[in-house]
C-alpha cells in the first residue's frame, strides 16, 4: 500500500494555517503558515509515482506582509487567501505575485479585535461568490467580479458572537460558533440565519464540514469527539440519524489516565461519503459514517524525536485520489513548560497520499 510521503519544506517551518488542493486536474496545492508564507506545489509527480515519488519541492513560495489565516481555490487558477489583518487578496499564480494593492473584504479598524479572516468558503453553484467569516462574528458576501463585498453581517444583539469554523453545502452555509451554536443560512436570504441550533457537545468546536451529499454535516471538537449533524430538523430525522463519537483518544498505562486530544480537522471522501478525522494524536482516521463504525487507523506520524506530530489540516483532492495531511507542533495549547525555548518546538512537515481506488469504500 501506498505510504504518506513527505514534501520538501522550508527548514522550520511555522505553523501551518491551511492547506488545500485545487479543483482540477491541475493538482496542485497550496499551504499557508504563520511565518508569511504561501507555497505552491505540483503533486502530479507523486501521482505518476506513488510507490517512488520524486523529490517534491515547492514550485513557488509566496512571501506575505501580513499573516494568512485560510484560503480557497476559486478556479484551476484562482485562489484567495485570508489574512490576519482582516484583508482578502487575490493570489496572481501567472505573475506568481499577491495582490497587495487590492482588498475584498470590508474595511476595517485598526483597534478593532479579531478582524482576521479565519474561513473561506465558494457559494455553490455561484462561483463569483466567496463567503468568509471572522473570528469577531463578522459573515461577508463577496462577489469576485464586483471585487467587494455585497453583504456585510454582524450580530449586534450579541456581542460575544465568535465564528470557528464555515463550510457550505448546495442549499447551505453552515457556521460553527462559540458556545456550541450553530447557525444555519439559506443562500437566498445570508443576512438572517433560518434556524440556529445547540449541539449536544461541551467543548469548543474545532472544525465543520458539509456532506459530499449535501443532507448534513459533521463537526468535530477539541475532546476527541464528532458529531453527524443532519439538515432536516424534523424529530425523526434527528433522533433516528444524528449520533455523537468518541475517538483520538489512548489510555495511558503508566498513570492509568484516559488521555483526549482535539480533533483538528475533517474531510469527506466524497464518492463514498467516509470521513476522515485528524487529531492532536498523530493519528488519521476513516470511518463508515452509515455504520457507524471505524475503518481504518493510519500509522501515527511521529517527529524525528519519535514524538507525535499533531495534524493540523487534513484535505482530499477534487477526485478523491490524493490526500494531504499538514503537520504542527501545537504543544503551545498544552501549556509547555515556560522553560521551554522557541526553538525546541518541531517545525511543521506536509505529506500526500495517493488514495486507493477502494481504500475509502465501506465494507458492506
Amino acid at each position: 500500500m501506498t505510504e504518506f510521503f513527505e514534501l520538501n519544506t522550508p527548514k522550520n517551518l511555522d505553523i501551518i494555517s491551511d492547506l488545500r488542493f485545487s479543483p482540477s486536474t491541475q493538482n496542485h496545492a497550496i499551504v499557508s503558515t504563520w511565518s508569511n508564507q504561501i507555497l505552491l506545489y505540483d503533486c502530479t509527480g507523486v501521482l505518476e509515482n506513488p510507490d517512488s515519488p520524486p523529490s517534491t519541492k515547492p514550485i513557488h513560495e509566496f512571501k506575505t506582509e501580513e499573516t494568512p489565516l485560510c484560503m480557497l481555490y476559486t478556479g484551476p487558477n484562482s485562489a484567495y487567501a485570508g489574512f490576519l489583518d482582516g484583508s482578502i487578496r487575490q493570489l496572481d499564480f501567472e505573475n506568481i505575485k499577491i495582490n497587495s494593492q487590492e482588498n475584498l473584504a470590508a474595511a476595517t479598524s485598526d483597534e478593532e479585535i479579531g478582524n482576521g479572516i479565519n474561513n473561506l468558503a465558494v457559494v455553490k453553484n455561484q462561483e463569483n461568490l466567496i463567503a468568509s467569516t471572522s473570528f469577531n462574528g463578522k459573515l461577508q458576501l463577496i462577489d469576485t467580479r464586483q471585487r467587494k463585498p455585497i453583504l456585510v453581517n454582524q450580530s449586534e444583539d450579541n456581542p460575544h458572537r465568535k465564528i470557528f469554523t464555515m463550510d457550505t453545502s448546495k442549499a447551505y452555509l453552515t457556521l460553527g460558533l462559540n458556545a456550541n451554536h450553530i447557525e444555519i443560512y439559506d443562500y437566498r436570504n445570508l443576512r438572517v440565519p433560518f434556524e440556529k441550533r445547540e449541539v449536544g457537545l461541551k467543548y469548543q468546536i474545532k472544525d465543520l464540514k458539509c456532506f459530499p451529499d449535501n443532507e448534513g454535516f459533521a463537526l468535530s471538537t477539541i475532546d476527541g469527539r464528532v458529531s453527524i449533524e443532519y439538515f432536516d430538523s424534523t424529530p425523526e430525522v434527528q433522533e433516528s440519524k444524528r449520533f455523537t463519537f468518541k475517538c483520538h483518544r489512548s489510555h495511558d498505562k503508566v498513570t492509568g489516565a484516559d488521555l483526549v486530544y482535539p480533533v483538528n480537522s475533517i474531510a469527506f471522501n466524497k464518492q463514498y461519503g467516509t470521513l476522515f478525522t485528524a487529531g492532536s494524536d498523530g493519528s488519521l482516521c476513516l470511518w463508515d459514517c452509515e455504520k457507524r463504525k471505524r475503518m481504518r487507523m493510519y500509522p501515527k506520524f511521529l517527529s524525528d524525536e519519535e514524538e507525535h506530530e499533531s495534524i493540523a489540516k487534513v484535505e482530499v483532492n477534487y477526485n478523491d485520489q490524493l490526500i494531504g495531511i499538514a503537520t504542527s507542533d501545537d504543544n503551545y495549547n498544552r501549556r509547555r513548560r515556560l522553560s521551554e525555548s522557541q526553538s525546541s518546538r518541531q517545525p511543521s512537515k506536509v505529506y500526500v497520499k495517493v488514495l486507493g481506488s477502494n481504500e475509502c469504500a465501506p465494507k458492506r
